[in-house]
């Protein structure tokens, strides 16, 4: 088994166009082969990053990650690709870029999805937050986790200043904030998104509203 975290930074000028207007400028992914247990958290896993600023254009990044996984379903019986609001974000971009990119077809990239398990771990916290998706982000969670003296790693920017960041040529700060991003990705998975679910059980309200 293996998993693959992931996580993709997108650029779009008016942030009321999702999907419409977007370009994806950067996407990270962290494959990790360690043991599905907390005790992993003390190992890293670097991740590759994909970015415009090192030469490569949309497309090139996109069939980058197509790449990626692709090779990991053919090497391992069980792939998993794991990310925060993947199912509603980062899935569905990357299929309809990846039919502008790919030579194989909308089938066959349908078909690559399929083969693979997806975890998105913001529809896990659900459970800690009674259903709802209100106060769920990213930054919530952390700061909740914070505040339970659950010790996750920092999260300084928000992906709200991606843009910003893009804007002002900062891809380094862009780059620092992928990073930052996939480190929590792959704590919530292997150890906060239990302890988390574990304190909403025992305090019976949402933990992000």
């Amino acid at each position: 088994m293996v998993r693959l975290y992931l996580e993709i930074e997108t650029y779009r000028p008016n942030v009321e166009e999702a999907f419409i207007n977007e370009k994806v400028i950067t996407a990270g992914v962290a494959v990790d082969r360690t043991a599905y247990h907390e005790r992993s958290l003390k190992r890293g896993v670097e991740p590759v990053l994909y970015s415009e600023w090192d030469g490569l254009d949309e497309k090139a990044i996109v069939s980058e990650v197509e790449r990626t996984v692709r090779k990991a379903c053919a090497e391992h019986r069980f792939t998993t690709v794991v990310g925060f609001n993947i199912l509603r974000f980062d899935v569905p971009l990357l299929v309809a870029k990846s039919g502008r990119a790919s030579q194989s077809g909308l089938e066959y990239i349908s078909k690559m999805w399929h083969d693979c398990f997806a975890v998105d771990l913001m529809q896990q916290l659900l459970v800690a937050n009674m259903g709802s998706f209100k106060g769920a982000g990213v930054s919530n969670v952390v700061s909740t986790a914070i505040r339970l003296g659950l010790n996750p790693p920092d999260y300084p920017t928000s992906g709200a200043r991606v843009k910003d960041l893009y804007e002002e040529g900062d891809y380094g700060g862009i780059e620092a904030h992928l990073r930052q991003n996939l480190r929590v990705i792959r704590w919530l998975d292997l150890y906060g998104v239990r302890r988390l679910t574990e304190q909403s059980v025992r305090e019976q309200r949402p933990l992000f509203r």
